[in-house]
């Protein structure tokens, strides 16, 4: 980007957004029990995620507004990686969290402009 002159501090792109080359890659969403935040980002990243993004949140959904008082608190954790590696996220999350934890996980789109920032890992370790 340049920087405009008018305006300090303010940073701007030389080109219109419509024209910066984007690469459709997903945002794999979960959100549950924050007690297993620290083994699930490790086993993410085992998995080959490169990142995350964790959140500490709360809500209301099907068990009410959680987390209640006394109760752990929730955590949401945010994964850009390929359409691989979000099918291989969800699976181990539903299969190794969902009958244990108060546990949800989705999937959407997003266009990266840095793709290479969000490639799998080359050096995973075995789950």
């Amino acid at each position: 980007g340049i920087r405009d002159r008018h305006v300090t501090g303010v940073q701007t792109c030389a080109l219109p957004i419509s024209m910066i080359k984007t690469v459709p890659m997903k945002r794999v969403i979960i959100i549950g029990d924050e007690t297993v935040e620290s083994r699930l980002v490790n086993e993410i990243h085992d998995l080959g995620a490169t990142g995350y993004t964790f959140y500490l949140v709360h809500g209301r959904g099907a068990m009410g507004i959680l987390p209640r008082h006394g109760e752990p608190g929730n955590a949401k954790i945010e994964v850009i990686c390929t359409a691989e590696l979000a099918e291989q996220i969800l699976e181990h999350v539903s299969q190794n969290y969902f009958e244990k934890y108060a546990m949800i996980a989705f999937v959407d789109e997003v266009q990266v402009i840095r793709p290479e920032k969000f490639s799998p890992h080359t050096h995973k370790s075995k789950p």
